[in-house]
């Protein structure tokens, strides 16, 4: 999932630098699995697949979904009305709650609306401003670890920033 990610990003204009730090963080709350749900609610709704069916055949409606706290996804969306635009944006046009591209699709059209974080993930040449500025001002999470998402960041951007052709390196 993490290349089709990168070129996600890449072709939707973000900057390398920035494509990383997006990504660090995706990887730092999921694993770059869309299907993820949040592991301490497991116990509660069951694991990956199963609560993940569960939204997909509406035995667990759009309402419970959106509002039962457990993050979801590559972004581990978590806040209802976040988890209701998911919803929307997936299953709501047919398709599966963990479809890669629909997540894509999601994260990119909510991230617009996110507007510095949204200049800075296209323009940025900083993978920590990139990976910091992601975590404080979209994701959120009770723990600021700041060290190790600028790490997984780093680590994106060593595996994919130079294997992609056309775009200089840092940009």
């Amino acid at each position: 999932n993490a290349q089709k990610i990168w070129n996600f990003l890449r072709d939707k204009g973000y900057s390398k630098a920035g494509a990383a730090g997006l990504m660090g963080n995706l990887y730092a709350e999921s694993g770059f699995r869309p299907n993820n749900v949040e592991n301490q609610y497991e116990g509660k709704y069951g694991d990956d697949t199963t609560y993940t069916s569960k939204v997909n055949d509406k035995s667990y409606g759009k309402d419970a979904f959106s509002r039962d706290a457990a993050g979801y996804g590559l972004a581990q969306w978590t806040y209802h009305t976040r988890k209701s635009g998911l919803y929307d944006t997936t299953v709501g046009q047919g398709l599966s709650i963990a479809d890669l591209a629909g997540q894509l699709a999601y994260l990119d059209k909510e991230l617009q609306g996110y507007s510095g974080l949204y200049k800075t993930l296209k323009n940025t040449t900083s993978i920590d401003t990139a990976s910091d500025q992601v975590l404080t001002d979209f994701e959120r999470p009770a723990v600021l670890n700041y060290d190790a998402r600028r790490a997984y960041s780093k680590s994106v951007y060593d595996q994919y920033a130079n294997a992609t052709s056309g775009a200089s390196t840092g940009s």
